[in-house]
């Protein structure tokens, strides 16, 4: 190398070798447990395999290092994690989220099988004119389903604009790298390391000066606190006994826990636990419960309704289960119920 090509090695491989520091820091360390800095430390270390990559090559020989020769098949991971990442900061309890693991265990199934069947060795070409182009058009999906996603999933509140800027901020950082090697020349694929070094750097600096907005992004895994943890459950219970009392959820004979959980914004491990431990029950008693209820006031109110018409008007599904968990909280049946109250009007 001649001094010009080593300063610009350096730059390139400065910026690759810190934030990889960064990312591992993420994933190791149990005060950033958090899902989303998890995810975040993942994105950044497959991003950074990209980064090293087009770094090596830039600079490769004739016989390139065994590295190059793994082909551009693992890129197929960074959209995804990135988009995994975004919706764990702005909308924590989505589909996406629950299952983001078969999400990247997926794409992680396309990438094995390209490795295995069309290697990049012997299919050189094919990988770089064909397979390399789409997998840069899945990167750009899933940068701009992220972006959709942050405009339009945070409420306004002061933390979650910060998290919102932070995320759209971010979103055009990966977007300026997505087009820095969608569209830059393999002669010139060392631009591509210079530009993330300068961003990881520029981010860098401005997080060690605004530690508090950094602490807002990133947040630590809060340790537990017997005292402030029953205040919240008392104030998640009422939340959730006024939006069940309110919006009538249990009437939705096809619940879910995670449609109820997403109105509390809390995970559904968190609202089963909440239920449990408050409650001393399980989830569908919890909502039968309720619907016993209704059904009690119902039978109270319109003595003309069939047994069958009050059930599905609670909430059952079907007679079978009504019958059963009528029983289960009155000791007794609809019709002996309906009877009593019959003979007390």
């Amino acid at each position: 190398m001649n001094f010009i090509t080593q300063i610009l090695f350096f730059f390139g491989a400065i910026g690759v070798f810190n934030s990889f520091i960064v990312a591992v820091y993420f994933l190791i360390n149990k005060s950033y447990s958090n899902l989303s800095n998890r995810l975040f430390g993942l994105f950044l270390l497959i991003l950074n395999l990209r980064i090293l990559k087009s770094l090596f090559y830039a600079f490769s020989t004739d016989d390139p290092v065994w590295f190059l020769q793994s082909g551009p098949s693992f890129f197929l991971l960074i959209g995804p994690l990135f988009f995994c990442y975004t919706l764990s900061v702005c909308k924590p309890n989505s589909f996406w989220i629950k299952y983001w693991k078969h999400h990247i265990l997926f794409w992680l199934g396309i990438v094995i099988f390209l490795m295995i069947f069309v290697p990049f060795k012997e299919y050189n070409n094919l990988n770089k004119t064909i397979i390399l182009p789409i997998i840069n058009l899945q990167w750009l999906f899933f940068i701009l389903l992220s972006g959709i996603f942050i405009k339009s999933n945070f409420i306004t509140q002061k933390n979650n604009q910060i998290k919102k800027k932070w995320l759209l901020v971010l979103t055009l950082a990966v977007l300026t790298l997505w087009s820095n090697y969608t569209f830059m020349s393999f002669d010139y694929f060392i631009s591509g390391s210079i530009v993330f070094s300068i961003l990881f750097y520029l981010f860098f600096v401005y997080f060690l000066i605004k530690k508090r907005y950094a602490s807002k992004i990133f947040e630590k895994t809060k340790k537990k606190n017997i005292l402030s943890s029953s205040r919240k459950d008392q104030h998640l219970i009422n939340q959730l006994n006024e939006v069940m009392l309110n919006e009538k959820l249990f009437l939705n004979t096809n619940l879910k826990i995670a449609e109820v959980a997403e109105k509390l914004d809390i995970s559904t491990h968190e609202l089963s636990k909440l239920i449990n431990d408050s409650a001393g029950k399980n989830f569908t008693d919890f909502i039968n419960e309720y619907r016993i209820e209704q059904a009690k006031q119902l039978i109270q109110d319109n003595s003309l309704y069939t047994i069958e018409a009050i059930g599905n008007q609670s909430g059952f599904n079907s007679k079978s289960a009504f019958y059963k968990a009528f029983n289960k909280f009155t000791k007794t049946t609809p019709a002996k119920y309906k009877a009593q109250q019959s003979s007390f009007l």
